[in-house]
C-alpha cells in the first residue's frame, strides 16, 4: 500500500465535496461532514459522473448529478440504483491537518 496526500483539511468547506486530483491517479471525492472525513472513487459507476463535482450530500450519502444513484460514504454500499454496486472508499488518516489514503 501506498500513502498518498490528497489535500489539506482547510480546504473543505462544510457539506461541499472536493475533488482531488493527484497526478498517476484517477481523481477521489472528499467528504467532509462535521468532523469526519470521507474519501470515495470520484466517479459514479453508473455512468461516470463526477461525484465531487456533481454529487450532492445528504447526511452521510453522495447522490450523483446525473441519475441520482445514492451511495453511502463509509462504506461505498449503493443504497438506491441505478448503480452497479458499491463505490470504493478508502482509509483516512489525518496528519497535521493533511488528509492521507491509502492506495
Amino acid at each position: 500500500m501506498t500513502l498518498i496526500e490528497l489535500c489539506l483539511v482547510d480546504e473543505l468547506t462544510g457539506d461541499e465535496p472536493f475533488q482531488a486530483a493527484i497526478e498517476g491517479y484517477e481523481p477521489f471525492a472528499v467528504f467532509k461532514i462535521g468532523d469526519e472525513i470521507f474519501v470515495t472513487q470520484d466517479k459514479c459507476n453508473h455512468a461516470d459522473a463526477s461525484l465531487s463535482l456533481e454529487g450532492r450530500v445528504e447526511g452521510r450519502n453522495v447522490i450523483c448529478g446525473w441519475h441520482d444513484a445514492t451511495f453511502d460514504l463509509r462504506n461505498g454500499a449503493a443504497i438506491s440504483g441505478p448503480c452497479t454496486g458499491p463505490i470504493h472508499v478508502y482509509p483516512v488518516s489525518i496528519d497535521n491537518g493533511r488528509i492521507l489514503i491509502e492506495v
